[in-house]
């Protein structure tokens, strides 16, 4: 079979884009997969969920402002720089001696990721002729399926070989080669575009992100109550800000009149409470294998494999009964039901179940949650005005972001709530079986990852009630 012009194009553009996005989607379950092997050499249990809320808040954060450097300098000039700041968080990281520098290696990571995936997608529209667009979105979308699918497997292979520094420096010569393709193909620069940056809206939002999380997270430790307070305050000036600065601004993160349309504001919040969920699902549900099963990575991630692989099978099958039937929300507002049931399941009789039906538990919740996010981008591309589809699409990323972020700090809080780790019971004897770990602590971990997972099952069960909810219900 021969392929023609236009698939040689879009192929040819294949490395130069694929690989930044599979950095930027793979690192992520990479590392989690991680967390337990992390804990057990550098220790301070509690501080491990920074090490994916850093990486997201900084990803979240930087990805608007790579969008106006892209416009102003070159958007391949701008994804060489990222790749540069995302070299440089991997070597922070790779030679982190405590889980300070590791988690602000993290952070430097995520600036840099943030602009791998969005300048990656824009350059795309600067290379590729716009009937070859579909093709082009196609590879990435395929790549973006097999990151997700592959990372926990690549991160527990890795780790069980070469150690866990070895999931960042693994990423350098993949960046490293990235920057060369990117200087030996020339791309055309994209037309200038004169629109001003809500700059204000952006540092609200930033404000009450950063601000609302860090009080969440600081209030299960010990000894940072008085920094709760402070925290608080910041967040709650930023939300207080955010609406008057984008009634006023001239070009604003969240227009107003579209999150004014009913479908939109759920489809956002869909977003939000699906970024919750799973995100706080692959950061929790190493270390309930670590602690209570007393897993090694290879086995957890040969177990999260049967969520994360299942979940782009849902999103494609899920796209297909849409075009097939016209309708939309039914299929999150039925599936929702038993991923809710699952994860209650999962919270009260995980650590007893074998291998086998836990493996059974986490394709059916990936099947189950896999199902929203092909739902809210379809209710998007119907129900947002033409004039805000770009943003409105922009802005579902950045909600299920956000939501990540919250709700793996709130998770996690609840987590190290119940189950503080004990003076006399160190972080290696819990994260590397268990040995010698007394049964009073594993029972209070036990209760401690009821409660994580049940308050998970909440965010589902938001995800389920903006999806009943939302009055878009079927396809034009």
């Amino acid at each position: 079979m021969t392929h023609g012009p236009s698939a040689r194009s879009a192929l040819a553009l294949l490395p130069v884009v694929g690989i930044p996005a599979f950095l930027a989607i793979a690192n992520q379950t990479m590392v989690s997969v991680a967390l337990p092997e992390i804990g057990a050499h550098l220790g301070q249990l509690r501080r491990l969920p920074w090490l994916v809320m850093g990486y997201m808040m900084a990803l979240t954060v930087a990805g608007p402002l790579y969008g106006v450097l892209g416009d102003t300098y070159g958007r391949a000039r701008m994804l060489q720089s990222a790749l540069l700041v995302y070299i440089a968080g991997s070597l922070a990281c790779a030679a982190a001696g405590d889980m300070t520098i590791l988690a602000l290696g993290r952070v430097v990571q995520g600036l840099g990721g943030g602009g791998l995936m969005a300048l990656a997608q824009a350059l795309i529209a600067d290379a590729v002729p716009p009937r070859e667009r579909g093709r082009a979105q196609g590879y990435i979308a395929m790549i973006s399926v097999l990151a997700s699918t592959s990372g926990p497997l690549l991160g527990g292979v890795m780790i069980e070989t070469l150690g866990w520094r070895s999931l960042f420096l693994v990423t350098i010569p993949l960046a490293l080669l990235a920057m060369l393709l990117l200087h030996r193909r020339r791309i055309p620069r994209g037309p200038a575009r004169q629109t001003r940056f809500d700059f204000a809206g952006f540092f609200a939002l930033l404000a009450l992100v950063l601000g609302g999380t860090s009080a969440i997270e600081l209030a299960s430790e010990p000894g940072h109550m008085a920094w709760v307070i402070p925290g608080a305050l910041v967040g709650l000036a930023g939300f207080v800000a955010l609406f008057p600065t984008q009634r006023r601004a001239h070009n604003p993160l969240f227009p107003p009149d579209l999150f004014a349309i009913p479908a939109v504001t759920r489809a956002a919040l869909m977003a939000a409470f699906h970024g919750a969920a799973l995100v706080s699902l692959v950061t929790m549900v190493p270390l309930f294998h670590a602690i209570l099963r007393a897993d090694s990575a290879l086995e957890t991630a040969m177990s999260m494999l049967a969520m994360t692989a299942t979940l782009g099978i849902a999103g494609f099958t899920t796209g297909n009964l849409v075009t097939a039937t016209g309708r939309t929300a039914i299929y999150p507002s039925v599936s929702l039901l038993v991923a809710i049931a699952a994860i209650g399941f999962l919270a009260v009789k995980g650590s007893d179940l074998g291998r086998t039906p836990l493996m059974a538990i986490y394709l059916i919740i990936g099947l189950s949650i896999g199902t929203v996010m092909t739902v809210v981008n379809i209710t998007i591309q119907q129900e947002a005005p033409a004039v805000h589809r770009g943003r409105a699409a922009g802005a579902i990323t950045f909600f299920r972001s956000v939501g990540a972020v919250a709700g793996t700090s709130l998770s996690s809080s609840v987590l190290f709530l119940l189950a503080p780790v004990r003076s006399g019971t160190g972080s290696g004897a819990l994260l590397t079986g268990a040995t010698g770990v007394d049964p009073q602590t594993l029972d209070a971990w036990r209760t401690a990852f009821m409660a994580g997972f049940g308050t998970i099952a909440c965010f589902v069960i938001g995800t389920w009630l903006m999806a009943l909810t939302n009055p878009s219900r079927r396809i034009d």
